[in-house]
């Protein structure tokens, strides 16, 4: 049987959501005999480089987009594998437009959407950039050969907002990474704890509400992982907080044992406005660590059976989200805090890959 070739395209391994799931997807493939590289624009210190298998190969183009991507690969005369996912939505336009007419090589394309892009696409400031590239994905996107959606409800938006046949998307849910289990007899010393990049779509005017209020109800103790475009915004809410209670909130920006995180705390809290697929619900609950978050699109309502492994708040209700989050930090007995199994990921992914 022929070795089968497989690239991951990526703009970094940095730490994130959609870059653990690359390092996952590239172990779990290298590991069933496939050959794989991950290719990215360049590299950074915090990375999740450390977490790869070593025979997973990393190409590095020295690059800063899609558009200078494409000029890295026609100076270098790189060659393509048999199969090509791509991890954004710019990438996969980009590799098809080389595809289709600067190359000859014809090799299978597989977008992974990272987000709800019915929300994600107009996030940013207007500007001509902004609009050419919603423009390119409502008309390039649903060209490309198959896609994975990382739930049903982006599978939806997908069909509905830009038209991809529904016959190319296969849906499938992040695995979570081995790294993430559950620890016996760990002290509890952590209230509430959130984890995620501080940004925009993280809801952080409600994340500092839920904060506030939940520390002036019960005295939580409260970490916060994660850094971004807003942390010292961020950091300023929450040194506001801080002097008003005369607490400290644990803080931390980078760490290599998130799962030591999820085992310490009580319960795990997403605000977000909106998500692709909220790897930290699934991570948390893998955990043993109920999870309370807003019902946004998309994802939170197809990880979270409400009552049962943690709770579906409306959205943007900070008053029912603190009255959810006091009953897990009272005690609340929960049925079943559900271990997410990602085998069924990885066998949907062998089948979409060898899908002629």
């Amino acid at each position: 049987m022929l070795q089968k070739n497989i690239d991951l395209f990526i703009d970094a391994i940095r730490k994130g959501g959609a870059e653990r799931v690359c390092v996952n997807y590239a172990n779990y493939l290298v590991d069933n005999g496939y050959k794989v590289r991950i290719v990215i624009f360049k590299e950074y210190e915090d990375s999740y480089i450390d977490l790869l298998d070593d025979r997973v190969e990393i190409i590095s183009l020295g690059c800063h987009d899609a558009s200078s991507m494409i000029k890295k690969i026609k100076s270098t005369k790189f060659t393509f594998s048999e199969t090509v996912m791509a991890f954004n939505h710019q990438m996969s336009i980009a590799l098809w437009f080389y595809r289709q007419f600067s190359s000859k090589e014809k090799f299978k394309l597989i977008a992974r959407n990272v987000n709800y892009l019915s929300r994600d696409l107009h996030t940013s400031k207007n500007s001509i950039k902004k609009w050419v590239t919603i423009l390119l994905t409502k008309i390039i996107y649903r060209r490309i050969d198959c896609f994975i959606a990382q739930c049903n409800d982006m599978k939806n938006d997908m069909v509905n907002y830009l038209s991809v046949p529904e016959s190319k998307i296969t849906v499938i849910y992040n695995p979570v990474s081995t790294s993430i289990y559950k620890k016996e007899n760990i002290e509890k010393d952590i209230d509430v704890l959130f984890v995620g990049r501080i940004s925009k779509q993280k809801g952080l005017p409600y994340l500092v509400s839920v904060i506030d209020s939940i520390i002036d109800k019960v005295g939580a103790k409260v970490c916060i992982v994660g850094k971004g475009v807003l942390e010292d915004e961020l950091d300023k809410e929450l040194s506001i907080i801080e002097k008003k209670y005369n607490i400290e909130i644990l803080r931390v920006r980078t760490t290599n044992d998130v799962n030591g995180y999820y085992n310490r705390a009580k319960a795990t809290i997403l605000t977000s406005l909106y998500e692709g697929y909220p790897n930290v619900l699934a991570e948390s609950l893998t955990a043993g660590t109920p999870v309370v978050s807003f019902d946004c699109q998309s994802g939170p309502d197809e990880i979270i059976r409400d009552g049962i492994n943690g709770y579906l708040v409306p959205c943007f209700n900070t008053e029912v989200f603190v009255d959810k989050l006091e009953l897990v930090l009272n005690g609340e007995k929960l049925l079943d805090i559900r271990d997410f199994n990602s085998k069924n990921s990885f066998n949907l992914l062998e089948e979409l890959i060898n899908k002629e």
